[in-house]
């Protein structure tokens, strides 16, 4: 998805549980087919920018000296180039050759234009430097995981101030037992850089059963392709698998000896689940599953019996489910759900079952079980109903209970029902405005679930929910509670009357002691695709922002599931212009209202939600005085006709398919890249990496040079590229600082500015 879970806004916890995982996956993640939801602002921010080159007077741009560059913006050289769509639609694109990434061409122009916008930003230097601390030292507490319990063991991440990168420990039988290293991430990472790899993204980890060995994925791009490694956990040595082609998923079978993993093809694209047998040649593996449709991908996972590797083929709107034994030394896999079911599912075994999150009948899904010795699915038995408007984003399972995490209301729940019955025992909900999501629960004979708490004006807290007493117990409260004061801060939701009579949702919070009677400076965020959720969870970095006079806006619009999966239809393929109209409301709303100061309205959205930052600029450009577009899915068109780059065959029923004339023509209504006329655009702030393989660079590029060429006014236009990172930017905790302080002075400095000053050309 041309979105990404990460950290710009410090997002809840809600999205990795759902799947099982946090930010490094949890070993051996027990909820076996991830539901894609994340619950918060996507974080897709690059980060620490290119150091402006030295240029002489013979390098050129196109046109256009680069030593010029530093006083007036680049202009990039224009070459026609025809696309075609299959039924005959021509587009001239002045600027497709951005896409050239091998061209000296191409990347002295994104160097000059990253030297340009330092320029521009260097009279902000002494806010981005008092900013920048602020973050990297609210980004860097120490920070201690409590433990968890799986497979005798109890687990345990742990960072040390001003570490990048955790630890991972564990300890046999006990808490208190001798401490054994899992995985010395900081160690690893340093050793990668000395081998020249300034990335270093752990994407996932798993343990064998017997407890022996370790294997990790890591990917040293940002790009999301990894290399599978294996660490013995009695001598600590590494070793690559040669798997360099590799998903972040990792099953071990049962005996340790073998790994199921997932193997990517040139788009990024997930093709095959392969078996590899520790010590063989990567060209040897078994492949498991392949899958030749484009618009599939797959994935696997570890059932909650350990018993199954669960097999996902997945599209945005339909999927196939498949169980293959982690026992049998020559396993095939069994169908559980076809794909003629014409349904969406996830799948997981537990205590003799199969278990089915499946929305057949239920758009907010709903649990099924089947009989593991004969799956059939039409014999199913339902073990937890839809709630409507209440869509599941996680499940964990225990031996008495299921624990379901909804999204709702755009808020997050967790209700606990009884196994046997069906019946919900409690609903486990800690305040207003906020996030309760299912935590690390790993062990299902635990007579407790752990469940994680945070709001608009809270930081996190975990809480452990007896299921017997329904005692509610304080484990541990986020490190942020040393210096955030949430006395000092105050949070309301209102709705927004959008055009065609749907309320939508609004999140505010502010610094109460800066409230202004006339309206504060306020940055509206949205994101609105995939169904992926912007619950109003606590966002430390806006912390920032709030102590300087801003409101922050949360807009749950539609083409999330933020009021459940009615509002994920409510804004994808045809009615896709709702997330860009609702987005509109929802600032219409926080002026109309008394939030916002009319003059100092910001809007900020990464990925996906910079296609909404896109659209909204060419619809309402107006109503800001700054824009914020990260990574940004700008050229949909071209991007969607183009089926060798990562994502796009897979994306045709979230954005439409352009081989088809009737999408065609919706997506062309929209694309931001295609709908730039000349006409005074706000001021803009444009962030991209060039490894990026979920929105390529060359969008954002192509988008600002063709900006540069019609805009009809004087305002700011950075563009800030990451020569040697990906879709989010560069890895470590401390990591996205650097941009983000940049992107915060930018807004501040504007905030404290006159307003608008641009006049046109």
């Amino acid at each position: 998805m041309r979105g990404t879970y990460g950290l710009f806004l410090a997002v809840s916890t809600a999205a990795f549980v759902a799947a099982g995982a946090s930010f490094l996956m949890s070993p051996g993640s027990s909820n076996a087919a991830p539901v894609p939801v994340a619950s918060a602002p996507a974080d897709t921010s690059c980060t620490s920018c290119l150091t402006p080159a030295t240029a002489t007077s013979e390098d050129t741009v196109g046109a256009v000296p680069i030593a010029d560059t530093t006083a007036a913006p680049p202009v990039a050289a224009k070459k026609d180039h025809t696309v075609t769509a299959p039924f005959g639609s021509i587009r001239v694109d002045p600027y497709y050759w951005l896409n050239e990434k091998e061209n000296p061409e191409v990347i002295a122009y994104l160097e000059a234009e990253t030297a340009y916008a330092n320029a521009q930003l260097a009279p902000q230097q002494a806010l981005k430097d008092e900013i920048y601390k602020e973050l990297d030292a609210r980004a860097s507490l120490a920070d201690v995981e409590i433990p968890y319990a799986k497979d005798g063991y109890y687990y345990q991440e742990r960072y040390a101030e001003g570490a990048d990168y955790p630890v991972i420990v564990r300890r046999k039988g006990s808490p208190d037992a001798a401490e054994e290293v899992v995985l010395d991430v900081p160690s690893l990472a340093a050793a990668e850089k000395a081998n020249g790899h300034e990335q270093y993204f752990l994407r996932g980890w798993n343990v064998s059963p017997d407890g022996a060995k370790v294997a990790f994925a890591v990917d040293f791009k940002g790009d999301r392709i990894n290399e599978i490694f294996v660490r013995d956990l009695a001598t600590g040595a590494v070793t690559s698998t040669g798997i360099k082609d590799a998903s972040s998923d990792l099953v071990w079978t049962k005996d340790g000896t073998a790994l199921f993993y997932g193997r990517l093809d040139e788009t990024v694209r997930c093709n095959q689940i392969k078996r590899h047998t520790l010590g063989a040649d990567p060209a040897s593996d078994t492949v498991m599953r392949e899958e030749p449709d484009t618009t599939f991908e797959l994935s696997i996972a570890t059932s909650r019996s350990e018993q199954y590797g669960i097999i996902t083929v997945y599209h945005l709107q339909r999927t196939e489910i498949l169980a293959v034994s982690l026992t049998s030394p020559d396993p095939k896999p069994v169908m559980l759900v076809p794909r003629t079911r014409n349904t969406r599912a996830f799948g997981d075994h537990f205590d003799g079952k199969f278990y089915i999150l499946t929305n057949e009948g239920a758009p907010d899904l709903k649990i099924v079980a089947l009989d593991e010795a004969n799956p059939n699915l039409d014999a199913a038995t339902t073990v937890v109903a839809e709630t409507k408007g209440h869509y599941i984003e996680g499940v964990a399972y225990f031996n008495d209970v299921i624990a379901v995490q909804a999204v709702h209301d755009a808020t997050s729940t967790v209700r606990l029902v009884d196994r046997a019955t069906g019946k919900t025992t409690s609903e486990l909900d800690f305040g207003p405005l906020g996030v309760t999501a299912l935590e690390r629960n790993e062990d299902p004979a635990l007579p407790f679930v752990r469940v994680d708490f945070q709001s608009a004006t809270l930081p996190a807290v975990l809480y452990q929910v007896d299921f017997a007493t329904g005692a509610k117990t304080e484990l541990k409260k986020n490190p942020a509670y040393t210096w955030f004061k949430p006395e000092l801060y105050e949070a309301a939701r209102i709705l927004a009357p959008a055009q065609d009579g749907a309320q939508v949702p609004v999140t505010l919070v502010w610094r109460k002691d800066q409230k202004k009677a006339g309206g504060n400076p306020t940055l509206v965020y949205g994101y609105g695709a995939y169904g992926i959720t912007t619950e109003p969870g606590w966002y430390r970095n806006y912390v920032s922002l709030l102590d300087r006079g801003f409101v922050l806006a949360i807009a749950h619009i539609r083409g999330s599931r933020d009021m459940g999966d009615a509002w994920y239809q409510g804004g994808r393929m045809q009615t896709k212009i709702n997330s860009f109209t609702d987005f509109i409301a929802a600032t219409e709303a926080v002026i109309a209202q008394g939030y916002a100061d009319p003059k100092h309205v910001y809007a900020q959205g990464g990925s996906a939600g910079g296609l909404l930052m896109g659209a909204v600029t060419n619809l309402r450009g107006d109503l800001y005085d700054g824009v914020v577009a990260q990574v940004p899915f700008v050229d949909v068109l071209t991007t969607m006709l183009d089926d060798t780059i990562p994502l796009t065959t897979f994306e045709y029923e979230e954005w439409g398919n352009p081989n088809i004339r009737e999408q065609y023509d919706w997506m062309a209504a929209y694309s931001p890249y295609d709908n730039v006329t000349a006409k005074a655009y706000p001021p803009l702030f444009v962030l991209t990496g060039l490894n990026d393989s979920q929105v390529g660079y060359f969008e954002p590029a192509k988008w600002v040079a063709k900006l540069r060429a019609m805009k009809t006014d004087a305002n700011p236009l950075l563009f800030l590229v990451n020569m040697g990172a990906g879709h989010s930017g560069n890895s470590g905790r401390s990591g996205p600082v650097e941009d983000r302080s940049k992107v915060f002075a930018w807004l501040v400095s504007r905030a404290q500015g006159a307003g608008r000053t641009g006049t046109p050309n």
